[in-house]
């Protein structure tokens, strides 16, 4: 496992366990790449994407499908899958970007959906940072 790596990834655990998001996070752009969508609500939009899922024959370790994350956090998600996109820059190419951002995706959505009544930026931003981890070392058995 890059050590670097782990390294980066528990500075940014730090910091997201002691700062406060709510002035950082305000001019953050809501992320849209990869197949993944984060958005405040559900908009006309989104729903056509996600209902046009197209069929496709990949590459991909996980199920090529698209995802969107609805969730009132969703500068605070955004602002960290722009962290991890820089971290892992090195790690993740064409191919590998849909399973990384799409695990990442979808830890936030079980988070969301599991934690529906207890939900916190924090906790839903360590859950998806911790998923992030398992990407870095699966990256070792590739």
């Amino acid at each position: 496992m890059n050590h670097e790596l782990m390294a980066q990834i528990e500075a940014l655990k730090r910091r997201i366990e002691i700062t406060d998001f709510s002035l950082e996070v305000e001019d953050v752009k809501e992320w849209g790449g990869a197949d993944v969508i984060i958005k405040s609500y559900l908009d006309k939009d989104t729903e056509k994407w996600l209902e046009g899922q197209p069929l496709v024959i990949s590459f991909q370790s996980t199920e090529p499908r698209r995802k969107a994350v609805i969730t009132k956090y969703s500068k605070e998600l955004s602002w960290l899958f722009y962290q991890l996109r820089d971290l892992f820059s090195e790690k993740i190419d064409n191919i590998s970007k849909y399973d990384f951002y799409g695990l990442l995706a979808q830890s936030a959505i079980d988070y969301l959906v599991n934690n529906e009544e207890t939900q916190d930026a924090k906790g839903l931003l360590l859950t998806v940072l911790n998923t992030s981890k398992g990407f870095c070392a699966d990256e070792q058995t590739r």
